[in-house]
């Protein structure tokens, strides 16, 4: 008979989700309320499950419109969900309606008016009484169809944006929940690593450990070995693992409740060369020092100001940015390179924001790259890691000394 290893992580009761979802719908529509928005219609499947604590086919749902949301800015929202998955999202929201929906049908426009004439009677019913609503995405069909129901649309991302930046204790919590998942992972792929084994296979070793402890999906393949670590942004495919390889993992997990993880550690296959270990000691050096400023108050252009100077042989390959803020998906804010433009330089870091810090340092037309990145929340006096994940011994070992 097949056996498993016991669960890393226990799921969170119904309690502590209910908290949750409640904490999270009150920075919304107080995010709502400060921008004078009276309604959201979300689509977004992140600002859906933010607004009512509900996810069904997460990765399904964000390629079609299938389920969205009608946010007041008092009570609870409704959700329109997909009609097999109502029975499943009445378990977490209070207001569960079947969705109409207009995609796959031969006459979509059609479809996309009786879906309005719905939509808008929800508003209705909830009390907004004006004709302005904020929207984050729908199909052409969809926005058509509200306009002609004298419905005039605005942007939700500066709402959602707002309400999402700062993380509350109960979701704070689930992010410390799930860190061991996320350590597991990594561990599975160091332990894993071996001569043989194809990018694919290592894969689907750390997808194995996320899906099997109730994690939902990976956002990105990137787990890249040997050539195809430089130049960043590759996937994985079914090259080999050689000796003398570098291995880099971006876990790009979303874990159990929607949390995601974007950590990133690079492994040596044998025994490293030189200037793999002179790459990966400036990559962990300013990632090191990066981190360190990390600190409430500041915005992130004097952030920006601040940073480590990167060598200059690994500038032309930057990542696009050294942090980036991160919940249910990768959010904002973030801090750009001191040379590139700082769109949102008045930010401000607050207490409860979860961030990446994470760089790639690659020469163009090199042989390897090294990729590293950790995920921080911070705290009332700096930032603390989340997934303390350690540093490769054989990397940072003087040559010969390889374990």
């Amino acid at each position: 008979m097949t056996t498993y290893e016991s669960l890393i992580v226990d799921p969170p009761d119904a309690d502590r989700l209910e908290l949750l979802r409640t904490e999270r719908l009150a920075r919304l529509q107080g995010s709502m309320r400060a921008h004078d928005v009276a309604a959201c219609v979300l689509f977004n499947e992140p600002n859906i499950r933010y607004a009512t604590g509900a996810s069904a086919m997460p990765v399904y749902a964000m390629s079609t419109f299938v389920r969205c949301a009608v946010v007041p800015q008092e009570g609870d929202p409704v959700l329109f969900e997909h009609a097999n998955s109502a029975h499943r999202s009445r378990r977490r929201a209070p207001d569960v309606r079947p969705m109409h929906a207009w995609e796959f049908f031969d006459d979509p426009a059609a479809e996309a008016v009786v879906w309005a004439e719905v939509t808008v009677g929800a508003l209705r019913e909830l009390g907004v009484t004006g004709d302005l609503v904020a929207m984050d995405r729908a199909g052409t069909a969809a926005y058509l169809a509200l306009e002609s129901h004298g419905i005039r649309l605005r942007d939700s991302g500066p709402v959602t944006q707002q309400a999402r930046q700062v993380k509350g204790p109960v979701e704070r919590s689930l992010f410390d929940l799930n860190a061991p998942l996320i350590e597991a992972e990594l561990r599975t792929v160091e332990a894993s690593l071996a001569p043989g084994i194809s990018e694919r296979e290592l894969l689907g070793e750390m997808a194995r450990v996320l899906l099997r402890n109730g994690g939902e999906y990976l956002a990105t393949n990137t787990l890249c070995s040997g050539p195809n670590t430089n130049p960043w942004r590759a996937e994985a495919t079914d090259r080999r693992i050689e000796v003398g390889d570098l291995v880099y993992v971006d876990t790009d997990s979303v874990a159990l409740e929607g949390c995601f993880f974007c950590v990133s550690r690079t492994f040596a296959v044998g025994e490293p060369s030189a200037s793999q270990r002179a790459t990966y000691r400036a990559a962990l050096s300013w990632l090191s020092s990066m981190e360190a400023l990390v600190r409430p108050g500041l915005t992130c252009g004097e952030l920006a100001l601040m940073a480590p100077p990167i060598p200059a042989r690994f500038m032309a390959q930057r990542y696009e940015c050294m942090i980036h803020g991160i919940g249910l998906e990768e959010e904002n804010p973030s801090v750009c390179h001191p040379v590139d433009t700082q769109s949102n330089a008045d930010s401000v870091l607050e207490p409860g924001m979860v961030l990446v810090v994470e760089g790639y340092f690659g020469e163009v037309g090199g042989d390897h790259g090294v990729k590293l990145g950790d995920q921080i929340v911070v705290t009332e006096d700096g930032a603390r890691t989340l997934v303390p994940y350690p540093w490769s011994d054989a990397l940072l070992a003087r040559p010969g000394r390889c374990r």
